[in-house]
């Protein structure tokens, strides 16, 4: 692999995700540029390697086996220009900086992202948002590439999309986002995000290795309150737990494996199913390195 960026050997991913779970990827890669990644997706087709995307490893649970591929990830791609009332940001920034620079100058579109813990490329594809308010709503237009390498710009209308989901997945890569931005009531905005900001903190096990929330909210319900009602919270497999602190998060206990994550979002998945003949929808994404 020659100029395709920062080329990391045998790297331990837990060390690359917030639930600390991971198993040895073959190659890391850091490019610099969209030149150097556009000559290692050149490689990764000639070659036939497998890869995937890794942003800031907060909405993913990854095989804790050996990858014999590459990994890549975006964190050089950080970029952010203002333009009137837009913002054109690289997809390595994360998402609660730009929440803090953008209210800096002035602009409170991003207010409720601000505890949103991924980057600006992972969160569109995504459709990260809380609150009532989600990432797309503010999307102009996404600089993408493919797979081969070829480099497009997709103007919102162009990009399908819904909760927790854009067209964007397993397709692009997303190399930079424009956002439309709106003016406001800037100390309003701040003393909202300290309000929000805190119930997050005493609701959520924010102090443990968790990778947000499990399961997506069926429609007209919580899907932490079915889980509690089932009497779920703590129930544990191995060293994975369901949080006591709020049933809809997983949480690495004592050195949990993937399988032991995997196996307990299964049980209380089942579980759910069965009292309430509801299909919870599972997130994070799980990645598993035979099914790339």
């Amino acid at each position: 692999m020659n100029n395709v960026g920062e080329i990391l050997n045998d790297v331990s991913l837990k060390d690359y995700t917030s639930l600390k779970i991971g198993g040895i990827a073959k190659y890391l890669v850091k490019p610099r540029n969209i030149t150097e990644l556009k000559n290692l997706m050149e490689y990764i087709k000639e070659n036939k390697e497998k890869y995937i995307i890794l942003g800031h490893g907060t909405n993913v649970i990854i095989d804790d086996s050996y990858f014999d591929g590459i990994v890549i990830k975006l964190d050089n791609f950080k970029d952010l220009v203002f333009e009137g009332n837009e913002v054109t940001v690289g997809s390595g920034v994360a998402l609660g900086y730009l929440a803090k620079v953008t209210l800096d100058s002035g602009f409170i579109s991003f207010g409720f992202a601000s505890m949103i813990p991924g980057n600006v490329g992972g969160s569109v594809v995504g459709n990260a948002g809380c609150y009532g308010h989600e990432i797309m709503e503010l999307v102009k237009t996404v600089e993408v590439m493919d797979k081969d390498g070829n480099i497009t710009k997709l103007d919102r209308s162009d990009i399908s999309y819904g909760y927790r989901y854009t067209s964007l997945k397993n397709k692009y890569i997303v190399l930079n986002v424009t956002f439309i931005l709106k003016k406001g009531d800037v100390a309003a905005a701040r003393e909202e995000i300290k309000q929000n900001n805190q119930k997050r903190i005493n609701s959520q096990p924010l102090d443990k290795k968790n990778v947000g929330s499990i399961f997506r909210n069926p429609e007209n319900a919580s899907a932490g309150k079915l889980i509690e009602d089932l009497q779920l919270k703590g129930r544990t497999i191995g060293g994975a737990k369901v949080s006591e602190k709020h049933a809809n998060f997983i949480v690495n206990e004592d050195n949990a494996s993937f399988e032991d994550i995997v196996s307990l979002i299964e049980s209380v998945r089942q579980e759910v199913k069965d009292a309430y003949q509801i299909d919870l929808v599972v997130e994070p994404t799980i990645i598993k390195w035979d099914s790339l």
